[in-house]
């Protein structure tokens, strides 16, 4: 069974400034447009003394590379695996749970 690949978020932090002329901001953001940045969204952040100030990303989406592939595949492959045990797992208690019913318990809950 082959998966497809997927669509990822990339991001990069912003430098630019919002200070200035109106041609001198937009001239910044045609350049990262031009880069081939879909976006900007921003996120506010903390320092350390306490000041509330916002932070603003680039981003665009792009096909996951052959390396986010693998990686996400393993992961695919190991949570598959761990749901294999944990229901092995749940098996082997409800047996070893049935086994220590007493025959009165095993009668009501119509098993005998």
């Amino acid at each position: 069974m082959t998966i497809k690949r997927i669509q990822v978020k990339e991001t990069q932090k912003y430098y630019g400034d919002f200070d200035g002329t109106l041609e001198d901001i937009i001239s910044s953001l045609q350049s990262e447009l031009d880069a081939g940045w879909a976006g900007l969204e921003s996120e506010y952040e903390w320092d350390y003394g306490g000041e509330r100030y916002i932070e603003y990303y680039l981003y665009k989406h792009r096909e996951e590379n052959d390396k986010e592939y693998e990686k996400r595949m393993k992961q695919l492959e190991k949570e598959k695996t761990e749901k294999a045990k944990a229901k092995e797992r749940k098996l082997k208690q409800l047996k070893k749970d049935l086994a220590n019913l007493t025959e009165d318990e095993l009668k009501q809950l119509g098993v005998k």
